[in-house]
């Protein structure tokens, strides 16, 4: 009985995994600690062989193996979820920096084509005296508005004309 409520309580962790979302520090932390926890116990399984034997009946499962099986289980399904959430939010950032790139490139062709109507029409036009001609103006490029969540927010401004 107590193994069943603790496989449950294992399979609501990782659904509460799967709805929360996004990764932080702290899921980050809690990966490393899951990560150094199970070396230990892998360790104390190659010293101490009869561990999982104990453990499974301490907990109620028939063999050790058995527990060793529901205890995989539940790591293949946070590893499932975790790596479904991680591409998700690369997916989300490839979506916006190819958003930005766009802008970027549709604003430094507006520009191009601007400075050439510019000398077009100075090439075309009668030559009277020499006047200086005033310097075209940099069109900034129009601002993205995305709202993704924190894990964008460090993303940099665009730079005008950059790819180019």
């Amino acid at each position: 009985m107590l193994i069943k409520v603790l496989l449950m309580a294992g399979i609501g962790v990782v659904a509460l995994l799967f709805v929360r979302g996004h990764s932080t520090a702290r899921h980050q932390a809690v990966r490393r600690v899951m990560v150094v926890a199970f070396a230990g116990l892998a360790t104390a399984s190659l010293l101490f062989p009869q561990t999982w034997q104990s453990a499974a009946e301490l907990l109620g499962v028939g063999r050790g193996t058995d527990l060793l099986l529901y205890a995989t289980i539940l790591v293949v399904l946070g590893f499932m979820v975790t790596s479904y959430l991680r591409t998700r939010d690369l997916q989300r950032q490839v979506t916006v920096l190819s958003r930005r790139l766009a802008l970027d490139e549709a604003a430094a062709a507006q520009h191009q084509a601007a400075q050439a109507a510019l000398a077009a029409q100075a090439a075309a036009a009668p030559v009277v005296a020499q006047a200086p001609v005033a310097p075209v103006a940099q069109v900034p490029p129009t601002p993205v508005v995305v709202d993704e969540g924190p894990v964008f927010a460090a993303l940099p401004a665009p730079r005008p004309g950059r790819w180019t």
